[in-house]
Protein backbone atom coordinates (compact mmCIF):
# COMPACT_ATOMS: atom_id res chain seq x y z
CA UNK A 1 0.00 0.00 0.00
CA UNK A 2 1.39 3.68 -0.68
CA UNK A 3 1.36 5.66 2.37
CA UNK A 4 2.66 8.81 0.43
CA UNK A 5 2.58 11.97 3.41
CA UNK A 6 5.01 15.59 3.55
CA UNK A 7 7.79 13.67 3.99
CA UNK A 8 7.62 10.98 0.83
CA UNK A 9 6.52 7.72 0.54
CA UNK A 10 6.58 4.69 3.53
CA UNK A 11 9.05 1.78 2.26
CA UNK A 12 10.42 -0.83 4.26
CA UNK A 13 13.99 -2.93 4.04
CA UNK A 14 13.14 -6.00 3.49
CA UNK A 15 15.30 -8.68 4.99
CA UNK A 16 15.98 -9.79 1.14
CA UNK A 17 17.66 -6.46 0.65
CA UNK A 18 15.13 -4.92 -1.46
CA UNK A 19 12.86 -1.60 -0.47
CA UNK A 20 9.31 -2.26 -0.39
CA UNK A 21 5.71 -1.10 0.15
CA UNK A 22 3.39 -2.17 3.27
CA UNK A 23 1.38 -5.21 2.02
CA UNK A 24 0.30 -8.39 2.62
CA UNK A 25 -2.78 -10.86 1.78
CA UNK A 26 -6.56 -10.51 1.83
CA UNK A 27 -8.32 -12.73 4.09
CA UNK A 28 -11.67 -14.41 3.81
CA UNK A 29 -14.36 -12.12 3.55
CA UNK A 30 -12.02 -9.25 4.56
CA UNK A 31 -12.18 -6.26 1.94
CA UNK A 32 -9.52 -4.50 0.37
CA UNK A 33 -9.68 -1.69 2.85
CA UNK A 34 -9.75 -3.64 5.99
CA UNK A 35 -7.01 -5.84 4.53
CA UNK A 36 -4.26 -2.64 4.13
CA UNK A 37 -5.45 -1.06 7.48
CA UNK A 38 -4.81 -4.43 9.06
CA UNK A 39 -0.76 -5.20 7.30
CA UNK A 40 -0.18 -1.59 8.08
CA UNK A 41 -0.84 -1.77 11.45
CA UNK A 42 0.80 -5.72 11.67
CA UNK A 43 3.79 -4.41 9.78
CA UNK A 44 4.48 -1.09 10.35
CA UNK A 45 2.68 -0.09 13.84
CA UNK A 46 0.51 2.32 11.86
CA UNK A 47 -3.10 2.95 12.29
CA UNK A 48 -5.43 4.11 9.46
CA UNK A 49 -9.17 3.50 9.53
CA UNK A 50 -10.62 1.34 5.93
CA UNK A 51 -12.90 5.21 4.88
CA UNK A 52 -9.01 6.76 4.62
CA UNK A 53 -7.74 4.03 1.98
CA UNK A 54 -8.69 4.33 -1.69
CA UNK A 55 -8.49 1.61 -3.93
CA UNK A 56 -6.72 2.17 -7.08
CA UNK A 57 -7.01 -0.79 -9.15
CA UNK A 58 -5.85 -3.95 -10.03
CA UNK A 59 -2.16 -5.38 -11.41
CA UNK A 60 -1.84 -8.28 -13.21
CA UNK A 61 1.78 -9.82 -14.25
CA UNK A 62 3.28 -13.35 -14.16
CA UNK A 63 6.12 -14.20 -12.60
CA UNK A 64 7.14 -17.90 -14.93
CA UNK A 65 4.31 -19.99 -14.50
CA UNK A 66 2.86 -18.03 -11.52
CA UNK A 67 -0.01 -15.09 -12.77
CA UNK A 68 0.20 -12.64 -9.63
CA UNK A 69 -2.56 -10.15 -8.86
CA UNK A 70 -1.36 -7.34 -6.69
CA UNK A 71 -4.36 -4.38 -5.78
CA UNK A 72 -2.75 -0.96 -4.84
CA UNK A 73 -4.38 0.88 -2.26
CA UNK A 74 -3.21 4.51 -1.43
CA UNK A 75 -3.47 5.48 2.68
CA UNK A 76 -4.85 9.16 2.86
CA UNK A 77 -4.67 9.46 6.67
CA UNK A 78 -2.72 7.45 9.55
CA UNK A 79 -1.89 7.76 13.30
CA UNK A 80 1.63 6.72 14.66
CA UNK A 81 5.74 6.53 13.78
CA UNK A 82 6.78 3.39 11.75
CA UNK A 83 8.19 0.62 13.78
CA UNK A 84 9.75 -2.69 12.82
CA UNK A 85 7.11 -5.10 13.98
CA UNK A 86 7.43 -7.90 11.60
CA UNK A 87 10.72 -9.72 11.21
CA UNK A 88 10.92 -9.92 7.36
CA UNK A 89 10.57 -5.71 6.82
CA UNK A 90 11.97 -3.21 8.67
CA UNK A 91 13.84 -0.06 8.72
CA UNK A 92 10.96 1.59 7.73
CA UNK A 93 11.45 5.31 6.58
CA UNK A 94 9.98 7.95 4.25
CA UNK A 95 11.73 8.79 0.67
CA UNK A 96 11.22 11.51 -1.79
CA UNK A 97 9.53 10.54 -5.05
CA UNK A 98 12.55 12.07 -6.60
CA UNK A 99 14.61 9.88 -4.37
CA UNK A 100 13.67 6.51 -4.27
CA UNK A 101 15.79 3.80 -2.89
CA UNK A 102 16.54 0.81 -5.33
CA UNK A 103 16.16 -1.87 -5.82
CA UNK A 104 12.50 -1.89 -5.04
CA UNK A 105 10.49 -4.87 -4.91
CA UNK A 106 8.79 -5.00 -8.26
CA UNK A 107 5.39 -5.17 -6.84
CA UNK A 108 6.18 -2.00 -4.89
CA UNK A 109 7.65 -0.37 -8.23
CA UNK A 110 4.50 -1.81 -10.30
CA UNK A 111 2.13 -0.09 -7.81
CA UNK A 112 3.60 3.13 -7.71
CA UNK A 113 3.68 3.36 -11.18
CA UNK A 114 0.06 2.60 -11.32
CA UNK A 115 -0.52 5.81 -8.87
CA UNK A 116 1.91 7.81 -10.58
CA UNK A 117 2.46 6.77 -14.32
CA UNK A 118 5.42 9.91 -14.14
CA UNK A 119 7.59 8.20 -11.37
CA UNK A 120 10.86 6.87 -13.45
CA UNK A 121 10.97 3.31 -12.44
CA UNK A 122 12.10 0.65 -14.48
CA UNK A 123 10.09 -3.08 -13.55
CA UNK A 124 8.44 -5.62 -15.70
CA UNK A 125 5.28 -4.74 -17.82
CA UNK A 126 1.90 -5.47 -15.36
CA UNK A 127 -1.73 -4.90 -16.90
CA UNK A 128 -3.11 -1.98 -14.98
CA UNK A 129 -7.35 -1.76 -14.83
CA UNK A 130 -8.11 1.49 -12.54
CA UNK A 131 -11.22 1.38 -10.66
CA UNK A 132 -13.61 4.37 -12.22
CA UNK A 133 -14.13 5.79 -9.12
CA UNK A 134 -11.46 4.29 -6.63
CA UNK A 135 -13.81 3.61 -4.58
CA UNK A 136 -13.43 1.18 -1.38
CA UNK A 137 -13.39 -2.56 -2.26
Amino acid sequence: MIVHGPDGVLLGRHRRRTWELAGGTVEPGESFARAAVRELHEEAGLLAEPRDVRVLGTLLDRVGDVVRVTVPVVVTRWSGLPQQREEAIGAWRSWPLDGLPGPLFVPSSQCLTAWNPELPLDHPPAGFQAYRSHGRA
